[in-house]
């Protein structure tokens, strides 16, 4: 048993080629409104999310095999790898009080994340304006979710969480709501309900708002880390795959990252990349470097497959781009002293949708 690969190169593999799962396996998270349709997995100290479902994952050369309370990678057949896969967590079995089961609320993103879209609507899926690879409608639509979380709701989960899992922090998220504002101040509503109730430190994540003052608002509820999602510096292909988001330019995120910067300090903003929209690479790392200069982490991740969407069966980048991309991004973060691990919360802090974090060595 064993792969001529060295582990994080085995990781990248794995997300861009995705995974076939055996008959009986447990498909992990589907829909939704990030990097979903995917199995969680723990190599050694770094753990990541794989796809399982679309072409890709269905024509993978990888395949999982579980024996037992083991469970092992498959190249063509061949074992080359033991894995851990990250198990339902307890606090999916249990109620609210008026019924509603706590995994319709908030769900586990690796081994210690609790995560919820708060907010599981979005002003922009109707129509042409939707983010073409979001899935924020489709777990909605499959009853595996709630429109709308309470404040009160989220701190009851993340309680249990905290007690039969171990969680540590806190993602927080949201569809964009005809008036933005309003959304980010629901946001904040629970990140204060979880802080008083457990004292998790919380991430949350929006688009960038004209009122500057709402990053020292957010501050005061209790949030400790946020993240504003780019997706692309290319304003091209964010015109082409993001438009209504592309309405807002790429300096008012840039402008919204200097003053978020100023409150919750460096390496504790971030935004998500994601490769293989079409983007220059060389492009890509410019952007990067430039969130790094200020103090930004560049979450970068590949293209998820993801159901019911515009991009259900697109190809993720191939292992060498992305290899290519964290390389040079992580060298970026080592030169400006952002790392992964000093995210209080949040994405960069799990880190199981990127390899970037095992790069960073």
């Amino acid at each position: 048993m064993g792969s001529s690969l060295k582990p994080e190169e085995l990781m990248v593999e794995l997300q861009s080629k995705g995974i076939r799962l055996e008959q009986g396996s447990v498909k992990g998270r589907q829909g939704g409104a990030g990097p979903a349709n995917g199995k969680g997995m723990v190599f050694g100290t770094f753990q990541i999310t794989v796809p399982t479902t679309g072409e890709c994952a269905m024509n993978s050369h990888y395949s999982l095999h579980e024996d037992g309370e083991r469970a092992f990678i498959l190249e063509d057949g061949e074992v080359i790898s033991e894995v851990e896969l990250i198990g339902k967590p307890q606090f999916y079995a249990l109620h609210t009080a008026d019924g509603v089961p706590y995994n319709k609320i908030a769900l586990l993103h690796g081994r210690d994340c609790l995560a919820s879209t708060v907010i599981q609507t979005c002003s922009r899926w109707h129509g042409g304006e939707r983010c073409q690879f979001c899935g924020i409608g489709t777990s909605l639509n499959d009853n595996n979710t709630m429109p709308v979380k309470t404040p009160k709701q989220l701190a009851e989960v993340a309680e249990a969480a905290v007690r039969l899992d171990g969680v540590t922090h806190v993602t927080l998220t949201a569809g964009t709501t005809a008036n933005p504002l309003h959304g980010i101040k629901h946001l904040g509503d629970c990140a204060r309900a979880i802080k008083e109730a457990t004292g998790l430190l919380v991430h949350v994540q929006f688009e960038p708002v004209e009122d500057l003052s709402i990053y020292s608002q957010l501050k005061d509820y209790g949030v400790d880390t946020v993240g504003m999602h780019l997706e692309s510096f290319d304003q091209k292909v964010r015109e082409r795959i993001t438009p209504g988001k592309a309405k807002l330019p790429v300096s008012k995120y840039f402008e919204s990252f200097a003053k978020a910067v100023e409150v919750f300090g460096r390496n504790q903003v971030s935004t998500y990349i994601i490769i293989g929209l079409g983007e220059s690479l060389a492009d890509t790392l410019a952007g990067c470097v430039r969130c790094i200069k200020m103090g930004v982490y560049p979450f970068v991740v590949p293209l998820r497959p993801v159901k019911e969407t515009a991009f259900a069966n697109m190809a993720p980048p191939e292992p060498k781009t992305m290899v290519e991309i964290y390389t040079e991004v992580a060298r970026a973060l080592a030169d400006k002293g952002l790392r992964a691990a000093d995210s209080k919360a949040g994405c960069v802090r799990c880190g199981a949708c990127s390899v970037l974090p095992a790069f960073e060595r």
